[in-house]
Order: structure tokens, then C-alpha cells, then sequence
């Protein structure tokens, strides 16, 4: 069936549409499911698709080059009873030897940039708010310079490393990071596995938010189709 958004989809290209408006609205795995009438099963590989082809377009526009961090959905994501959209919220009890997940975000001309920090600890973080660096984490202090804002997600808390006077650059942090913790919020939590992609949607959505979302996704995939092989 012929779908220049979906390639070796035997979906019309009027359901993709469909779901893809869905998506653009910001509804779960299972609400487009159920709307769309396409298995949920379907759907949970559409949208893993859609969010790596989101987030190899950010990676381009990032002004640093930096490695995108893939993930690949494994059968049990595909066949949970829970959407496989879910996040897992880190438990305070285990807070302690749970590595957190770190990402930076830096506003760069118009747009604002996200990116996993694998490397930064609680205590860089600490130290690089009170203006110190840690002496044997130097070169990764010195990386964090360049954000203006530092997230740790499984506390759920923005630091502002205040490295600008620009009030409109760390508002746009801040804003950044309420629609953030607001979509994370709405799927109840966070799932280490699938945080990068997550992440990435919500950097697209807000560099995004002044233009329909679903006219920008279509032209996204006429440039770069999903692909089912």
C-alpha cells in the first residue's frame, strides 16, 4: 500500500495521517489506539519510530555534535499491559543507587538544545552551582559551562547554573522545563530505556510550539520516512 510517510506499511496513508494527528496532539500509545482503531501493539512501534526520526532531526540541530543515543525497543515493551509510552518514576528508596539521569539544556539563537549527561554526577552538579569545580571531574565541570540550566531527573528539579544575564534565555528554560516535567508527569514518571527519546520529543514540541505540529511532522517524514524493515 502506497504511504510516502510510512514505507512497507499496510496502512493507508489517510490512517497515518490520522494517527500521526493524534500523536501531534499529545495523547498516550493507548488513547490513539483506541481512537485510530490500529492495535496498540501497532501503535507503540509508529510512535518508536517517529520519536528516533525526532530525535536524529534534533541531533542535526544541535550546536554541538554529540553521539545520539539510541534505543531499541525490546518484544516486552511491545506487549505490556502498560503502554510501553509509560515512565517509571525513579523510587526515592533506591534514589541512592539509581544512577539519575542528567541532561543539560542550552538555548542556542532560537531554539533550545537538550542533552544526556552519562557523565555528571549529583555532586559535579552541586559543586558547579556553587561555582566550584570538582578537581577529579575537571573536563566534565568545564562541559557544563556551556548550559544554561542542568536537570536531574530523578529528583525532578531544574538548576540554573546562572551563566547568562539574558532573563529571556533562562525563561525559556524555565519553560522548557515546566512542559517537560508537565508531559513526564502525564505519563507518571520515567523509564530510564526510553528517556533520550522522550526527551527529544519534548525539546521538539517546545522549539516547535508557535507552528502546527502536525503540518511540521509531515514535512519531517516526506524528508525522512519511517521505514518498517
Amino acid at each position: 500500500m502506497k504511504n510516502k510517510y510510512l514505507k512497507g506499511a499496510h496502512l493507508s496513508e489517510r490512517k497515518f495521517k490520522e494517527i500521526l494527528r493524534l500523536f501531534a496532539d499529545d495523547l498516550t500509545a493507548t488513547q490513539i489506539a483506541n481512537i485510530s482503531g490500529v492495535s496498540r501493539v501497532t501503535i507503540n512501534s509508529y510512535l518508536k519510530k517517529l520519536r528516533h526520526q525526532i530525535a536524529r532531526y534534533c541531533e542535526t540541530q544541535h550546536p554541538v555534535p554529540v553521539p545520539v543515543l539510541t534505543y531499541e525497543p525490546r518484544q516486552s515493551d511491545l506487549t505490556s499491559d502498560h503502554d510501553s509510552d509509560t515512565l517509571v518514576a525513579v523510587k526515592p528508596e533506591v534514589d541512592r543507587i539509581v544512577k539519575p539521569v542528567i541532561f543539560g539544556i542550552c538555548r542556542s539563537s532560537d531554539r533550545l538544545h537538550t542533552e544526556i549527561l552519562p557523565d555528571v554526577s549529583r555532586s559535579m552538579i552541586h559543586a558547579a552551582t556553587r561555582g566550584r569545580s570538582v578537581l577529579e571531574t575537571q573536563v566534565a565541570t568545564e562541559r557544563l559551562r556551556r548550559f544554561n540550566g542542568l536537570v536531574d531527573l530523578g529528583q525532578y528539579r531544574l538548576y540554573r547554573l546562572g551563566q547568562t544575564s539574558d532573563t529571556h534565555q533562562m525563561d525559556d528554560v524555565d519553560a522548557f522545563w515546566g512542559l517537560t516535567k508537565h508531559r513526564l508527569a502525564k505519563f507518571k514518571g520515567l523509564n530510564r530505556n526510553t528517556a533520550y527519546l522522550h526527551l527529544k520529543e519534548c525539546e521538539y514540541r517546545f522549539n516547535h510550539r508557535n507552528d502546527d505540529l502536525f503540518m511540521v511532522l509531515l514535512e519531517l517524514l516526506k524528508t525522512y520516512p519511517l521505514t518498517l524493515s
